[in-house]
């Protein structure tokens, strides 16, 4: 037997606030709980209460740009879940110093994933990750994982705030920048990935001639300096595009293919005049489309079908929704409508992330999740 007991709060005292959130999802055999907590708290506080409360239970957490939960999408607020079931063993890890230092950390990883009974070549499992977004370094933490535990299914999102200038992560209280919390889990109860796009592929594509790959900088497209070729395939000029490129990336964002499949990559700057920073790194040689938008409540739907129907006994799911998707609802007033449908799956937590990752990779304007079930 497994359930999810989710809860969010809002207020202006921390301890109130986590007393109430601890009280809605306490329940017997609690082996896990996650919680997201917006800036306007003090994360070291939360990590700090959370286990004054729950002394014996493995509680990991970080920042966000907005939590989600049954209450829909709020901001100022912490949304929190707990998991509890007869067969769910837990073992968490905090990563420091991910920017430089991230692969030195794999002997820990080995040792901690043994604990439970893990080994590299383990099925029986998975992998939660909340990664610092402000480092840069998700694409080097999924590597040192799926190249350790290759056949364990990992999902995650990196830890946001709204003004992008600090993201924390937290495990058991300790609670830092520059680091990932990482939870391995081993359990035969179903549990269901599952990845939601709000864009569609155009037929116009581009490759990448050139790219700072340390940067996360594409210098080139189609052999010609990036931010001119993409604003020439939009058919815009390139001050148009130096002078709204917030905007325009917001609506533009370009996709990897395979097959039916599309892996996000969002830009986010202009840099050095002519070249463009994006979220999640790009290859050279790599062929990426533009993306055009899709009715995003249709999607909601679509995901939410999609899991009842594999998993159909679903008690509840954890979301990593990107910041850029939230923006885009609010821009449409559609957040309430889009989170109503989620709660259709059942007790849900979750929140806006600076970006998401699923099994190997790291992505943007995406919403990664994981559903559980009997």
């Amino acid at each position: 037997m497994l359930q999810l007991l989710t809860g969010n709060q809002s207020g202006e005292d921390v301890k109130s606030v986590v007393a109430q959130l601890v009280a809605s999802i306490r329940q017997p055999q609690m082996k896990l709980v996650m919680f997201f907590t917006s800036k306007k708290y003090d994360i070291h506080e939360v990590a700090t209460v959370f286990k004054e409360y729950l002394p014996t239970v493995d509680v990991v957490g970080c920042t966000t740009a907005g939590e989600l939960s049954n209450r829909g999408f709020t901001e100022g607020s912490i949304s929190a879940v707990s998991i509890a079931a007869d067969d769910f063993e837990v073992a968490p890890y905090l990563i420091k110093d991910i920017k430089q230092k991230p692969y030195f950390a794999k002997d820990d990883l080995l040792q901690t994933a043994s604990k439970i009974g893990l080994a590299p070549d383990s099925s029986d499992g998975f992998i939660l990750t909340l990664i610092d977004s402000s480092q840069a370094a998700e694409e080097k933490i999924l590597t040192l994982l799926c190249n350790t535990f290759p056949k364990l299914n990992l999902v995650g999102g990196s830890a946001a705030d709204e003004d992008f200038k600090e993201t924390l992560v937290s495990v058991n209280g300790e609670t830092m920048e520059n680091a990932a919390a990482i939870v391995f889990v081993r359990t035969s109860h179903e549990i269901l990935f599952h990845k939601e796009n709000i864009y569609t592929p155009t037929p116009i594509q581009l490759e990448v001639t050139k790219a700072n790959i340390q940067r996360r900088e594409v210098v080139e497209l189609n052999g010609k300096p990036a931010a001119e070729e993409y604003a020439r395939i939009l058919g815009i000029e390139l001050d148009y595009l130096k002078e709204n490129f917030r905007d325009v990336f917001f609506e533009n964002p370009l996709g990897r293919t395979f097959g039916e499949d599309i892996w996000i990559t969002a830009p986010t700057a202009i840099v050095d005049d002519n070249a463009i920073a994006f979220a999640s790194l790009i290859l050279p040689r790599t062929i990426v489309k533009l993306l055009k938008p899709v009715d995003a409540v249709a999607e909601a739907a679509r995901t939410v079908q999609t899991i009842k129907q594999k998993l159909p006994n679903c008690k509840g799911a954890i979301l990593f929704n990107c910041l850029l998707r939230y923006l885009q609802f609010k821009k449409d007033k559609q957040t309430e409508i889009i989170a109503q449908e989620y709660a259709k799956l059942g007790p849900i937590c979750g929140f806006n992330t600076h970006g998401e990752q699923l099994q190997r990779h790291h992505m943007n304007q995406t919403l990664t999740l994981i559903a559980f079930g009997d």
